[in-house]
This record gives C-alpha cells, structure tokens and sequence, in this order.
C-alpha cells in the first residue's frame, strides 16, 4: 500500500474548513476578517487566538501557539500528527483507505507497565472465580439485577473470592511485595490481605483500554459495608482522568454526535441493557479538567443524566459550569422522583427513559428549575434573589430569541413582569460593556521590540514571499542569503514550495514541516500586521537591506582577522578588502 503523499495531505486538509473545525470545540467570534477564540494552550480569559478563515491558520497573540488544523488536533486532543490527518480525512469524507499508515507506536512505561499486567491477571482471576460454587450469592444478585452472560462478557464483571489469593498469583509472575502493595490491589501487611472480598468486580479503563482499577459492589443485604469500594489512586489510576466504559463508546458516539454523562457504571450498564451505548459515568467524583479533555477527543454535545435527588442536581449544576466554559453544548435529562437512571427504568421502563432522553432540559431551564426549587414563592425578597440569579445568566444568551423564550419563563416562574425582566437584562448589560477588552491585533514592531532592523526587514521580506512568488524569485536572484538562521530555512521552504505551486497556501506549507519552532516561526511572520499590497521597490529594498547587513557582517569578520594575522601580505588584502567594501557604502 502506499504511503500518504504531500498532495494527498493536503487534499486533506482542503477538504474542511479550520473556522468550522474549532468551531466544533470552541466558540468563534467574527472580527473582520477572521473569528476569535479564547486560546485553549494557556490560561486565558479573553479570546486571543485568531483563526483565519483565508490562511487557514489559527494564532494566539499572547502564547503564540498556532498552526493550521492538524496541528490544532493534535495539540488540543493530544493526539498523533496522523492520527490529526485521519480525523480530518474523516470529517472532509476523503478515502484513504488505499494508504499505509505507519503503526503508532505505543510507548512502554517500565515503571508504570507491571502494575498494568497485575491488573489484567487479577481481572483473570476474578472473571474465573465468578464461574465457581464460591461465586453462587453473586451470580444471583447478577441474575436479579438481569445481568446476562453477554453483559457479564462485555463489561468483564468477576468475583472477588472471600479468601486472599493475589499476592501469590502476583509473586508467580515475578513481582514482589513492595509492587503488590503499589498496585493498591494488596493491602500492605505481612500475610499481604486482598483488599476486595466476597465483592462483585467491575474493572475500571483508561482511554487505551488498560485496566488501571477496580470498583468491587457488595451483594449481601446484611453487609454493613460501603456499598461500593474503589481502587486507591495509583501510579496508574487516577480518577480524575477516568471515565467508566470510555474507551468503549468511540463508534456509538459518532453515530449519536453526542456522551450521555452518568454518575455510576451501574447506570451505565442499565442503558446498555436497552440498547444506549453512549454512555460513560464519572463513577462519583467531580467534573475534571482531565475528563473534559477525554470528552473533547469525541464531541463537544454532552447530556448531564446524573441522579435525580438533591445531591445528584448539584452536582449537574457544577457539571454545567465546567463544561458550558470550555465550550461544551449541555443539555440535561432531569430523572424524576430522586431516582437514579438505573432505578428509573426498572420502575418505568425503557420507554418511558428514551422518552426524557429525547425530551432533555436546556442547560439554563435546568438551572431556573434548580434554584425555583429553593425559592420560597411567598417571600419577595427571595423571588427577588431568584430573579437577579436568573438575569445573570440570561444575560450570557446572545440569542435574542432564545433570551426571548426564557425571559418568558422567568416571568412565570418569578412573577415578576417582562418589562422589569429586560430593563434589569439592559442595566447587566450597559454594566458589562467597560469590562471588555477586545483584542487588538499588534503588529511585529510592537511585539518585537529588540528587533533590530536588519531582522525586520527579512521577516517582512519572508512575509511577501509568501504573498506573492514573484517576490520570492526576486529574493532568490538578487540575495539568496539571509542571517538569521531560521528565517533562511524558511525562505529555502517557500522557495521549493514554488516550485510546486503557483501561489502559496500557508496551511499546506506547514503541512510538511515537522520542526515545531520553524512552523510557529512561519505563523508568527504570516500574521504580522503589514499591508497586504507591495511593489517591486519596496521588495528592493528590504533586500539591499539584507545586504548592507552582508557588508556590515563582512566587515566585522575582516576587522577582526585584521587584528589576528601578522603576515604583512595578508594584513594589506584584507586591508584592501575593508576599504573597498566602505567605498560601497
């Protein structure tokens, strides 16, 4: 098969647009020209990344990260460059299927890779002991719960025996104590206790699929014991960067553009039952930065299906916050009656929970419900605080319709009239307008501010031959040299891109250079602040500026040999060389 070609990477890249490829994880603002994005590569609070629809290329003006989608892919999922280029090739229906792809090498941690093989023997182990007589009060909890063998297979459920078993299955292997014990699988003492017993086990993954943990569920009603026990964090597991069943859901959520966010595996597992299967469950922690990044990998569509009680609605409402920021599209099934998604289908059926799945609650109702809820109706004071809390966030739609529709129901709900309700939006609104800041697009002199002037004039040299080839050409027969190291590799890049192309796409150049600093560098000149017009004379310019460097540097250098050699000869040639050289200036 062959291997992917430059022409091919860059039908590739062609086939989509970078405005809608960042709009589909971050929210754009058009201004002028381009759209603006809070940059997602340091911590920023104003949108500073501009994306340019005519490039193709994105650019922070305050981290400098930048390049064109791939790159963008790559950095923001911290995925592969390949693994960028098939996603793109995916989302612009290209067919590379006649291509060969170089395998991905996974890296190996000699540190972290014996704790993932003692996961996957004790996942052996327990899958085995679930099939034995000690194993019976289990797989009749699991045949109430209508856990079938294909569920059993598919979620690798086992048993933990009432007995000690892995710190000798686990020295069988090679291992020692001290590596039992930071497995967290072992609890550390001298007869080396299990610290799941007489427990359903359900393995816990990270996003490669690898066992990292486990979270064992007792089955007895008389236990007094946590219902559920969970595996400490490890060297290997650490909960904020897992998600129950994610590595799992990659094809379901593609066909549904969407991630169902549960609370627990078990509920999980009971949409799975009726046929959901994009599904994951923060298995009772908060909303991490760790998990939003795993959610991003797949879609920025997330419905919040936590449970129904109190506790479970607070949390969403944290959950909202953590997600809406970070440009997520949140919506909410809102389960009645404090009820978990897994209660609820047992009580109502499957019907009756495809129906609210379908029917879910906008992330901004789901935040007027939740704080009606608290609201006492017959004190005004209170009504009043409702209606402030409610302005605030009504105040974020940008929609006029949408603000419309829930300025409605905010009156319902407050009793407070329309009119009240928009002249308080106005006041929010006349109070937030100072506060903005927009970016302004700084130009290369103000940025650069030690830049002498030789360095600027073959950046703007740079700039303009990627604007046009002709400049390019005149730059190759009357100078061909620059000082800067890195700016003459990329005139050398642009020079051999010519020879393929008649004009210059920036997006496709970077595309086949894989030194980070030279395409940042590439970026930095294509958006400096200059006049997109030219002329023969300033281009002329900007080359005898070169140059006259040349001249300066070659001074400098025989100024110095001057002083270095003593031969009588030599000194008079170089002497001679210095004088003609000044005589040119």
């Amino acid at each position: 098969m062959p291997r992917l070609t430059p022409e091919k990477i860059n039908e590739i890249r062609s086939s989509v647009d970078i405005v809608d490829v960042i709009g589909n994880y971050l929210p754009l603002e058009r201004k002028g020209r381009n759209y603006m994005a809070v940059c997602p590569f340091h911590n920023d609070t104003h949108p500073s990344m501009s994306i340019s629809p005519e490039k193709q290329i994105y650019k922070c003006f305050v981290c400098h990260h930048g390049g064109n989608v791939f790159t963008f892919l790559k950095d923001y999922l911290k995925i592969s460059y390949i693994e960028a280029v098939k996603m793109v090739a995916e989302m612009g229906h290209v067919d590379i299927h006649e291509f060969d792809f170089p395998e991905k090498k996974v890296q190996v941690d000699k540190e972290k890779e014996p704790f993932y093989l003692m996961h996957e023997e004790a996942n052996k182990i327990y899958r085995h002991y679930l099939n034995t007589k000690l194993a019976i009060g289990a797989n009749d909890y699991l045949n109430d719960r209508q856990m079938t063998q294909d569920i059993i297979d598919y979620f690798e459920i086992g048993y933990a025996p009432d007995k000690n078993i892995l710190l000798n299955a686990f020295e069988k292997l090679g291992y020692n104590k001290m590596q039992a014990f930071a497995s967290g699988l072992v609890i550390e003492s001298n007869q080396g206790y299990d610290r799941y017993h007489d427990r359903i086990m359900f393995p816990l993954h990270n996003s490669d699929g690898r066992i990292v943990g486990f979270s064992g569920r007792i089955y007895k009603q008389n236990n007094h014991e946590s219902k559920y026990m969970n595996s400490p964090e490890s060297k290997i597991f650490i909960k904020g960067e897992t998600l129950y069943n994610y590595h799992r859901v990659k094809e379901a959520v593609r066909e549904e553009n969407a991630i169902i966010v549960l609370e627990g595996f078990m509920d999980v597992i009971a949409l799975y039952k009726i046929g959901i299967k994009n599904a994951v469950a923060i298995m009772g922690t908060a909303l991490t930065k760790g998990h939003l990044h795993l959610l991003r990998r797949y879609t920025k569509n997330i419905i919040l299906c936590l449970d129904g009680d109190r506790a479970g609605k607070s949390a969403m409402m944290k959950c909202i916050d953590e997600l809406i920021p970070a440009g997520f599209q949140v919506s909410v099934v809102a389960i009645p009656d404090n009820k978990d998604p897994d209660e609820y289908i047992k009580d109502k059926g499957k019907e009756e929970f495809i129906h609210l799945l379908k029917n879910p609650l906008s992330a901004v109702s789901f935040k007027m419900n939740y704080f009606y809820e608290d609201m006492n109706k017959d004190n005004y004071e209170d009504r009043r605080k409702y209606l402030q809390t409610m302005v605030e966030i009504i105040a974020r739609i940008d929609d006029f319709v949408d603000r419309d529709y829930y300025v409605g129901q905010l009156e319902n709900k407050s009793g407070f009239s329309k009119e009240i309700i928009y002249n308080l939006l106005n006041q929010q609104h006349h109070e937030e307008i100072p506060q903005h800041q927009e970016i302004q697009h700084i130009s290369y002199k103000q940025t650069q501010k030690m830049v002498d002037k030789y360095q600027k004039a073959e950046r703007d040299l740079l700039y303009y031959m990627m604007l046009d080839k002709k400049y390019a050409a005149m730059y190759e027969a009357k100078a061909g040299f620059m000082f800067d190291h890195i700016n003459r590799i990329i005139a050398s890049y642009i020079i051999d891109y010519y020879r393929q192309h008649q004009f210059m796409q920036i997006a496709d150049l970077i595309s086949s250079i894989d030194d980070d600093q030279i395409v940042q560098t590439i970026i930095d000149i294509a958006s400096l602040n200059l006049p997109r017009e030219s002329n023969n004379q300033a281009i002329e310019d900007y080359i005898l500026m070169i140059k006259e460097r040349a001249k300066i540097e070659r001074k400098e250098e025989l100024t110095r040999s001057l002083v270095e050699t003593y031969d009588p000869k030599q000194k008079a040639q170089i002497l001679a060389e210095i004088i003609a050289l000044t005589e040119k200036e």
